[in-house]
């Protein structure tokens, strides 16, 4: 990762020059995860490109500066299997987002298609520190992602996939589009026991009420998985997507949300998916997804 460079002194550092350095004086800790894989895109006959999401995003972050002197961040790298693998993938993106756990570090991923959840969510469980406990997941997305596997698993299975196997599934929605989503995927949501924000409700009930739901979801569970799929924002802010929105989550209203989820001490994992920089525009979706993650580590 290299990006603009001022100097080497302390004020003048950006990201790429902090990244995989020691820090003696660490108070946080942070570990970018890459999914290079898109087949579950392809399965789910989606458009193909996010195979390179995790380089646009590392490009968009690169320079960004460090007003934290308490940060220690390192780079996993990227998992990439056999591009036709996705299950393989993602067994190995759930192995080493353990180990990063493990290790004390909050893993980022950094997609790839939403596939990612799966493995992210698996990762999580399979941890020392986590395999007991109650995690919810909170998915910014304009999709449920619940769809039939009974095939093979795709891009918009990972949310049922991790439902059927969980007696106390906890699973919220924000973003939710009733244009991008049929009946049975409503109804699945729903015998799953999941709750669902749309972009509508963000934009036109209050702030406070709709950070209620959030807050009471959250008090129900031990840790949040917080995952956002880049498609739920308006396609203004979002076009290097595979399904991208029309008429999209308020961007300013959903980043205010993520951080107040933030603000619980209560996230453990996050990932963003469906970046795609063939279809974007002087990467901006990789831009705002850089821009959320300095939310997350300054």
């Amino acid at each position: 990762m290299k990006g603009r460079y001022d100097s080497n002194e302390i004020e003048d550092q950006r990201l790429w020059q902090l990244i995989n350095k020691k820090n003696l004086n660490k108070t946080k800790s942070f570990g970018f995860l890459g999914f290079k894989c898109d087949e579950g895109v392809k399965r789910n006959l989606g458009r193909l490109g996010t195979f390179e999401g995790p380089n646009a995003i590392r490009t968009a972050m690169a320079s960004m500066p460090i007003h934290s002197l308490d940060l220690e961040i390192k780079d996993y790298g990227d998992v990439e299997v056999v591009s036709t693998n996705l299950e393989e993938c993602q067994n190995v993106y759930s192995g080493v987002v353990t180990r990063i756990i493990n290790d004390g570090i909050i893993p980022i991923g950094l997609g790839g298609g939403h596939s990612i959840a799966y493995g992210t969510y698996t990762g999580i469980k399979n941890s020392d520190k986590y395999k007991n406990k109650k995690i919810g997941i909170i998915n910014f997305d304009a999709h449920l992602d619940m769809r039939p596997y009974d095939q093979y698993p795709t891009s918009g299975t990972s949310f049922k996939q991790i439902g059927d196997c969980e007696e106390d599934y906890r699973y919220m929605i924000i973003g939710y589009q009733k244009i991008g989503n049929t009946i049975r995927l409503l109804n699945t949501c729903k015998e799953l026991g999941g709750e669902i924000i749309s972009a509508e409700d963000v934009e036109f009930n209050s702030m406070k009420e709709i950070n209620n739901k959030i807050i009471k979801f959250i008090n129900s569970v031990d840790y949040i998985y917080v995952t956002l799929c880049m498609d739920v924002f308006d396609i203004a802010d979002a076009m290097g997507v595979s399904a991208p929105s029309a008429v999209g989550l308020n961007k300013a209203k959903g980043i205010k949300l993520f951080e107040n989820i933030l603000d619980t001490g209560k996230v453990v994992a996050v990932d963003f998916a469906e970046v795609n920089p063939e279809l974007d525009i002087d990467n901006r979706t990789g831009r705002l997804v850089a821009y959320i993650i300095n939310k997350i580590i300054d």
